[in-house]
């Protein structure tokens, strides 16, 4: 003990002090955006992807995603729901969480993690991994699941796409809801060839359960390296007035996206039902 006393003084001296005994780097900070996604397995749609963030107004925004389509999003007027959550990040002292998790031997078709959880002193945390993780995250995700649960069955009104701009090398597709219908409007930059068709209203719900399949709500640019890549881009907005913007190429590991939205496009095209073309 008197030596620990003396090392103070001595250390006081030279203007330094104790290491302060290891605690919560967040404990007096405020949660702004919080994301847990879990996927994998022999089912390509199982799973559950929870993401909670901070809109520029300050309300939040609740995603939840639970399979296939199951999708809900909405925004409300009440942060409490970041305080529970950064109970169970003490609780579970979650800010140890970091780096990539993986089990010893390798496992096939099992189901992988991913934790980002952001704060208003722009501190974070950012953790994933493959069956495996730290000590006791299988519970901490389960009471984060029961934590949730109340705003997930909250009754709201189902957010439509209204627009979605889709443009793969020189084409591009714009498509937009109207009150009994939607259009298909077709451009290209190279042939100038123009046209545009009117299609059932059911075409945007398709385009949301694609977004939906591929987690792409999100903003995001990828940039790619290499030579011979076709750059993609898709413009979305809901009927809330939510945006999203995504840029990439067609080697990005989110690739399969455009072979789907064009395997829709093609149905769209060749639909026989009533409709209209016009230029």
């Amino acid at each position: 003990m008197k030596t620990m006393i003396v090392l103070a003084g001595l250390l006081s001296l030279f203007g330094c002090a104790l290491p302060m005994s290891s605690s919560n780097p967040f404990e007096n900070d405020t949660i702004t955006y919080f994301s847990l996604t879990k996927s994998g397995g022999m089912n390509p749609f199982s799973g559950y992807r929870y993401q909670i963030s901070t809109t520029k107004d300050g309300q939040v925004r609740f995603l939840f995603n639970e399979g296939y389509p199951d999708e809900k999003e909405y925004t409300i007027d009440d942060r409490s729901v970041f305080d529970s959550l950064q109970q169970i990040v003490e609780k579970y002292k979650m800010h140890t969480y970091t780096g990539y998790y993986q089990p010893e031997f390798d496992i096939m078709d099992g189901q992988s993690w991913h934790l980002d959880i952001s704060y208003a002193s722009k501190k974070s945390i950012s953790a994933s991994g493959y069956m495996a993780g730290p000590d006791g995250y299988s519970a901490a995700f389960s009471e984060i699941r029961q934590c949730l649960e109340p705003w997930k069955q909250r009754a709201v009104e189902k957010n439509e796409v209204v627009s979605f701009l889709y443009v793969y090398g020189n084409e591009q597709y714009n498509l937009i809801k109207k009150d009994d219908h939607a259009e298909m409007v077709y451009d290209n930059a190279e042939s100038k060839e123009h046209w545009a068709l009117e299609r059932k209203p059911e075409m945007m719900e398709e385009v949301g359960i694609l977004l939906n399949i591929y987690r792409l709500k999100t903003n995001q640019t990828r940039h790619s390296l290499e030579d011979g890549c076709t750059p993609w881009s898709f413009e979305v907005v809901y009927g809330d007035g939510t945006q999203y913007r995504y840029e990439s190429y067609d080697r990005d590991f989110k690739c399969g996206y455009t072979e789907g939205i064009q395997g829709l496009i093609s149905s769209w095209k060749n639909d026989n039902s009533p409709s209209r073309m016009f230029y």
